[in-house]
Parts: structure tokens; sequence; C-alpha cells
């Protein structure tokens, strides 16, 4: 767990990747029952129909892809509401250096 949490840290260098917690204090959250997702794409606020957005489910044995606009609208608000739940980047970091830290043998 060591070069995981080592590759973390080491990925907040770069500019455009947030990396957030989600603490187990903060209880249940949105995606608590939906398994893994990914939001894949990006926004473009120029043009929001030339956007390509897909939600990836993650599943036993198989994965799911969904291109739905209202499906992909509602994993947006998913993500959006996980975000707001946990730590901001600068916290996020301090935890995982902690957790780090008491990994040290």
């Amino acid at each position: 767990m060591r070069e995981q949490i080592d590759h973390l840290i080491a990925m907040t260098d770069r500019p455009n990747v947030d990396i957030q917690v989600l603490r187990f204090s903060a209880g249940a959250h949105a995606a608590g029952s939906g398994g893994h997702f990914l939001l894949l794409g990006r926004d473009d606020e120029r043009d929001p129909l030339s956007s390509m957005n897909v939600v990836y489910l993650e599943l036993h044995r198989r994965g799911l892809y969904l291109d739905d606009s209202t499906d992909v609208h509602n994993y947006k608000i998913m993500f959006d509401y996980l975000r707001s739940q946990a730590a901001d980047t600068a916290t996020s970091l301090e935890l995982l250096a902690a957790a780090r830290q008491e990994l040290t043998p």
C-alpha cells in the first residue's frame, strides 16, 4: 500500500489531477450503493453538444458504458456531490501523507 499512496501523492504535482479523499466519517454518500463508476470525456463550455461524455460502470464480470445524456447527467450530479463531501485537495494530501507515515516500518 505504501507504493500506492506514494503514487497518489506524486500525482498531486500534475496540474490536471485533483485528489480528494472521502473519509469514512462522511457516512453514507450518493454512490454508496452504485458501485464504481468513471466519467469519461470532457466538458466543452463553448460547444456543449460536441462534448464526448460517457459513464463507465465497473461490474463484477464486465463493464457497462452509458451514453444516454440523462444517465451521464445523473452521474455527473452524483460525482459533484461526492466531491462536495470529500476533503479538499490540500487536506487530502495531508491525509495521504499521514497514512503513508503510519505505514513506514
